[in-house]
């Protein structure tokens, strides 16, 4: 019940549409019991002239009796011929209805089934866009998609085809029940006895089913988070020759996926035989009961044949029910993958009364700060104080800290220890938007969007001008090369920008950070892994960004930050060495042995 609760969770709002849909399942079996009701019955009557004789074995009310016997009157005093029409318009009307509220149901829970996925996504998504970076850095991004794509279209198929398929067979269900009880209860009790012997496969089944589910749902996740580790990295792979290798990793983890799916297949296949066998058993019975009150003329012919056809009816929505169990089983289960992410909670909090950030005018301090991933440290006691139109560069061996200590900035990771104020603002109690929209960023590492020229350079500027855009590119040297694409700005960069080159891919970040125009900057290795001349183009683009800024720089290449303000020096997690390079050179210590290794080699 755990598990259809939870579904029904997600569906509350939709219960108007859900309990339309049940009617709507309801109206089709009605419809089909009425098909049923217009021949075999009347077989007797119609094909051997025998009168209509309502078998009901079962005490009903003395209204509804009258009623019955009226309808059995009216029948036996009209012509067979007439009969045969009236039952075979009867049964064309009937055919045409179940069409139409078959149409409408299966409509009504696929809008059902896809606005909760719509739903369940954009939560989802919205909720993923929400969490701090420590999150992504500990999970598979494949595995995250898988929960977007995979676990969303289960949970669709639990709720429009599993939904389906339960309302539609349980009404049958009723009907094939009913039927025989009508027409001879005490023999139904011990058929129906029988067939209770399917229930406890149906229910183990549905356990094992939600488990085996949940177990291909993070190999299905592991596959996922695969591809797109080899397809995004098919250089590396090409490059070292490990295609084989990659193809014979691919097919381990598929293969598992597949042992599991095989396994659920077998469980869902099992129930079959298990009915069938029922089936003749109980079939066995009535036939041996049954049959002996035929040959005596003690039950019509159409009762008995109508009785066989609702026993032989009474497997397939037993099968159905029981794969629709499955079904909502398996959603069920990726409903709670989901949820799970859905339950993480971000590591970077705003507070409900946190501020707008003013724009920033004279100084940023960084009082005893401390960060640590889990239980290894990675900054120790760093004070600074940073005036306005200042360039801090920082340097240091790899691994010292000196991306942690310019992500705390901006709230990427919030320090274990210590705070940070910008003109005396604690940057907790200031909301993420104001103080993030006073920081522009600029990285070794540039993202672009596969989407035009244009909306990467004024992505978080979303409306600006298109004059705007091009005088952006001039300043950041990109105007020139853009003019040359082959549709200019309106050009597509591709996915991560791979149609660029990585000086042009940078300069399109520097021309996004100068259509920002943010107060403070941080550039993260910016100019490393560039050609010379790719590098001046990026250099000049660069100074033209840092006027008028306060400005973080990061830079293994000591040449690139001689005319920083201030230099300091991480070594062992702590700040070793500040001051600006003349000063540095002349102190001697870690940064003049960094700088002679450079220049001397």
């Amino acid at each position: 019940m755990k598990t259809y609760r939870m579904l029904f969770k997600l569906i509350r709002g939709y219960w108007v549409f859900l309990l339309f849909a049940i009617i709507l399942s309801s109206l089709i079996t009605i419809t089909m019991g009425g098909s049923f009701g217009a021949i075999l019955p009347f077989w007797s009557k119609v094909i051997e002239g025998d009168p209509f004789v309502p078998q009901i074995s079962i005490s009903l009310p003395g209204w509804i009796q009258a009623l019955i016997d009226n309808f059995a009157d009216w029948v036996n005093n009209m012509p067979n011929q007439k009969l045969m029409i009236y039952l075979m318009f009867f049964v064309v009307v009937c055919v045409i209805l179940r069409g139409i509220f078959q149409f409408f149901c299966d409509i009504t829970l696929q809008f059902i089934g896809n606005s909760i996925v719509r739903n369940a996504r954009t939560k989802l998504y919205a909720h993923l866009q929400s969490l701090s970076l420590d999150y992504f850095s500990e999970q598979k991004t494949g595995e995250l998609m898988a929960r977007i794509t995979f676990d969303a279209e289960l949970l669709h198929r639990g709720v429009a085809d599993g939904f389906s398929r339960l309302f539609k067979n349980s009404f049958d269900l009723v009907l094939y029940i009913g039927l025989p009880v009508l027409i001879e209860w005490k023999l139904a009790l011990v058929v129906f006895g029988i067939f209770l012997l399917i229930m406890p496969p149906v229910v183990i089944i549905g356990n094992v089913i939600k488990k085996l589910s949940a177990n291909s749902q993070e190999k299905i996740g592991t596959i996922s988070s695969l591809l797109q580790e080899t397809i995004s990295g098919i250089r590396v792979v090409k490059a070292f020759s490990m295609e084989t290798y990659e193809s014979r990793r691919f097919d381990r983890h598929n293969r598992r996926f597949y042992r599991i799916m095989m396994r659920m297949a077998r469980r869902d296949a099992i129930l079959s035989p298990i009915t069938e066998f029922v089936v003749i058993l109980a079939t066995a019975v009535v036939f041996i009961f049954m049959g002996k009150a035929l040959l005596n003329g003690e039950i019509a012919a159409g009762s008995f044949i109508l009785y066989i056809v609702c026993l032989g009816s009474i497997p397939r929505p037993i099968k159905q029910i029981g794969k629709a169990n499955n079904l909502i089983h398996r959603s069920a289960a990726a409903a709670e993958r989901m949820e799970s992410v859905l339950s993480m909670k971000s590591s970077i909090e705003e507070k409900p009364d946190a501020i707008l950030l003013p724009f920033f005018k004279e100084l940023i301090q960084i009082e005893s700060v401390d960060f640590s991933y889990g239980n290894d440290p990675v900054l120790k006691d760093i004070n600074l104080e940073i005036r306005r139109g200042e360039v801090l560069a920082i340097v240091g061996s790899s691994g010292s800290g000196k991306s942690t200590l310019v992500n705390l900035l901006p709230r990427f990771y919030d320090p274990t220890a210590g705070r940070i104020l910008i003109d005396g603002y604690d940057i907790k109690d200031v909301t993420l938007n104001s103080l993030r929209a006073q920081i522009g960023i600029v990285t070794q590492e540039i993202i672009l969007f596969n989407d035009s020229v244009a909306r990467n350079i004024a992505y978080g500027t979303q409306g600006a001008a298109r004059q705007k855009v091009e005088e952006a590119s001039r300043m950041a040297n990109a105007h020139d090369f853009i003019s040359q694409l082959p549709h200019g700005y309106d050009t597509t960069v591709g996915e991560r920008g791979h149609m660029l080159s990585g000086g042009e891919r940078q300069r399109l970040a520097i021309a996004r950070a100068i259509m920002k125009d943010p107060p403070i900057l941080i550039l993260d290795e910016a100019t490393s892994a560039l050609d010379a001349e790719s590098e001046r183009l990026v250099q000049e683009a660069i100074a033209r960004l840092m006027v008028d800024r306060t400005v973080f720089v990061i830079a293994h290449r000591l040449s690139t930050i001689k005319d920083a303000t201030k230099i300091i020096v991480l070594d062992d997690h702590k700040i070793v060495q500040i001051g600006s390079h003349e000063e540095l050179i002349e102190m001697g210590g870690t940064y003049k042995k960094l700088y002679d290794m450079q220049f001397h080699t």
